[in-house]
C-alpha cells in the first residue's frame, strides 16, 4: 500500500502575521512527493491561504482545533465549515496540550466525526505520559484513545493518526526511531482490529521533539509515514530539511 508522506507544522501560539506571510513566500513547495501542511494560529489561516493560492504553491493548511457543532452559542470556537471557508483541509484533534487542559475522549470523538462530515482531514493525536510509559501502559492507553475517538467512524482511512509521546514533546528527548516504530506498528494493529480495510491506508505520524537531525531516522521506519513537528517547524529551513528527509520514502501519486 502506497501512503504519501506527510509533514505537519504545528506552530501552536507563535509567530506574527508578517512572519507567517514571509514563511509562505519563502517556502519551497516543489517537493511534491511529500505533502506539507502548516497549522498556524487561527487568524493567520486565511491570509496565508490567499497568498499561497496567488503564488500557486502546493501548501495545505490546517487548524489546531475545532468545535464539533456547526453553529451556536460557543464563544471563542470555530466549526469545520468555517475552517473550510478560509482554506483549511486539515485539523489537529486531541493534541496532548488540549487533553491536559481538560479535553475528553468523548469530545475528541465528536470532533473527529464533525471534521470528517465537514470535509476536513482530522489529525488525531494519541500518546502516553511519562508515568504511563514507565508503568508499561503505552499500548493500553493508545488503544483506549483510538477506540473512543473512532467509535462508529465509517471512513477511518481518511483519518491521520499522530503518535505524540507526551514525555517527549518539547523536551529535546525524542522517542528513539525503534521505539516509535514499535508503537506505530501497535497502532496499525489496533486499527486493523477496528477497521481491517483501513489499516494499511491510514497515515501514521510521529510527533515529539522532531528535528532535521533526527527526521531521517523516523522516515526509515516502515510504519512511520510522516511527522507532526512543533517548535522546529517555526524555522523554514528546519521544516524543509525535515520534509526532505521524507522525500525518499515511497509515496502515493
Amino acid at each position: 500500500m502506497l501512503r504519501k508522506p506527510l509533514a505537519v507544522a504545528n506552530w501552536k501560539m507563535n509567530l506574527s502575521l508578517d512572519d507567517a506571510l514571509h514563511y509562505v513566500r519563502e517556502f519551497d513547495a516543489s517537493r511534491r512527493t511529500v505533502e506539507a501542511v502548516v497549522c498556524p494560529s487561527l487568524p493567520f489561516l486565511f491570509p496565508m491561504h490567499q497568498l499561497s493560492t496567488s503564488m500557486n504553491k502546493p501548501l495545505s493548511f490546517g487548524a489546531q482545533n475545532m468545535h464539533w457543532n456547526e453553529a451556536g452559542a460557543h464563544t471563542g470556537e470555530v466549526s469545520a465549515s468555517m475552517l473550510r471557508q478560509v482554506g483549511c483541509s486539515y485539523v489537529i484533534i486531541g493534541h496532548s496540550e488540549r487533553r491536559t487542559a481538560g479535553e475528553t475522549d468523548e469530545q475528541i470523538h465528536r470532533k473527529v466525526a464533525s471534521a470528517l462530515a465537514g470535509d476536513l482531514t482530522p489529525i488525531l493525536c494519541v500518546g502516553e505520559s511519562a508515568v504511563e510509559r514507565v508503568s508499561r501502559r503505552t499500548t493500553q492507553v493508545i488503544r483506549r484513545q483510538l477506540t473512543a475517538a473512532l467509535e462508529g467512524v465509517k471512513d477511518i482511512a481518511r483519518v491521520v493518526i499522530a503518535y505524540e509521546p507526551v514525555w517527549a514533546i518539547g523536551t529535546g528527548e525524542p522517542a528513539t526511531a525503534a521505539y516509535a516504530q514499535t508503537v506505530h506498528s501497535d497502532i496499525r494493529g489496533i486499527i486493523r482490529r477496528i477497521s481491517p480495510e483501513s489499516a494499511e491506508k491510514v497515515r501514521l505520524l510521529y510527533g515529539g521533539s522532531v528535528k532535521a537531525k533526527n527526521a531521517s531516522e523516523y522516515s526509515a521506519q516502515p510504519d512511520i509515514d510522516g511527522v507532526l513537528v512543533g517548535s522546529a517547524s517555526l524555522s523554514i529551513a528546519e521544516f524543509q530539511a525535515i520534509i526532505q528527509s521524507f522525500g525518499t520514502k515511497v509515496g502515493g501519486p
